[in-house]
């Protein structure tokens, strides 16, 4: 699932969308697209696990087509099932939650003849990884899941043509391909050799307060921007508002939110998880900005008894 770190990431990137666009009237529509790029990154989640399954049918294609050759070879005849065979694509087959949403959204799903799957496969079978792994002699449910992870490193999650393809999907998925492909690599080491094919596969939100947490964060910063950004001139008093880079105001703002009307998030949690946002999203002379802003006002709320009831004692 989705951590809260990441959590704030999307909001972040749809506060920005919706002062981009200016109007209070936008307010629903941005926030349905928050949540619905949120929901888009399971999709996603799923077509790259189905990605994963679908070298099995291509494998178990070529070995069929061999078959029929006028002029068969030696290994044509008595082809390596080590690959077809392997027990984590079994567990993926199986799977009733994977199987039944590939089911309902058919588009979500890949054709041996697809040209990506292909050109994995291709790269994959010239690869040291599959020769090794073909001609170990070793034959365990251990050997099959390092495998398939390996593969799914290094010939997937690195394909960078496969990201722009995905980014012409879905734009969004440009910016969530990281978290997805951390989903995919999860699961699979998530995998036992006696995996139930009723075994849950990763969910977007923990739990529905992670839910209702995105939710309330996008409402209440871009209803409250005003106040936030009277607070911030005012601790801010070297800085004009509009030297503030649009990153770094938003941080601040959907931090000040949480101070304000998130009783039960400590401070400091806030402030750390913000200062990580900083890093990721802006500079280091940002990170350091957003830092003194956040230390100095929480400080000053707490003096002044002005934070919610319930953060006071979680600080």
């Amino acid at each position: 699932m989705l951590g809260r770190r990441q959590l704030r990431e999307k909001v972040m990137q749809r506060v920005y969308a919706y002062n981009s666009l200016g109007t209070e009237g936008d307010e629903r529509i941005v926030e349905k697209t928050l949540m619905n790029s949120i929901d888009q990154i399971y999709d996603l989640y799923i077509y790259i696990l189905n990605l994963v399954k679908v070298q099995q049918e291509i494998a178990s294609n070529k070995i069929e087509l061999s078959k029929n050759k006028n002029f068969q070879t030696a290994e044509d005849l008595n082809p390596n099932m080590k690959f077809v065979n392997n027990r984590m694509f079994k567990i993926l087959n199986d799977n009733l939650e994977l199987s039944r949403y590939t089911e309902k959204t058919k588009v979500y799903n890949w054709d041996i003849y697809d040209t990506y799957p292909n050109n994995i496969y291709n790269k994959l079978i010239e690869s040291d990884l599959y020769k090794n792994y073909m001609n170990s002699g070793v034959n365990s449910f251990e050997e099959d899941q390092e495998f398939i992870i390996n593969l799914f490193v290094e010939f997937i999650a690195e394909y960078e043509d496969l990201h722009d393809w995905f980014e012409g999907v879905q734009l969004n998925w440009a910016d969530d391909l990281y978290i997805a492909n951390s989903m995919v690599h999860i699961t699979l080491k998530s995998f036992r050799a006696n995996s139930s094919p009723l075994i849950n596969l990763f969910k977007v939100y923990k739990d529905d307060d992670d839910k209702k947490f995105t939710e309330d964060l996008f409402r209440k910063t871009v209803r409250h921007q005003s106040e936030t950004r009277k607070i911030i001139e005012e601790k801010a008093s070297n800085w004009e508002l509009d030297r503030i880079a649009t990153i770094d105001l938003i941080i601040l703002q959907m931090a000040l939110t949480e101070f304000l009307y998130f009783p039960n998030i400590p401070g400091k949690v806030t402030i750390n998880e913000y200062i990580e946002l900083a890093k990721n999203y802006s500079t280091e002379k940002s990170r350091i900005f957003v830092n003194g802003i956040l230390d100095k006002t929480l400080k000053e709320l707490k003096e002044g008894n002005n934070l919610p009831k319930y953060g006071r004692g979680l600080l």
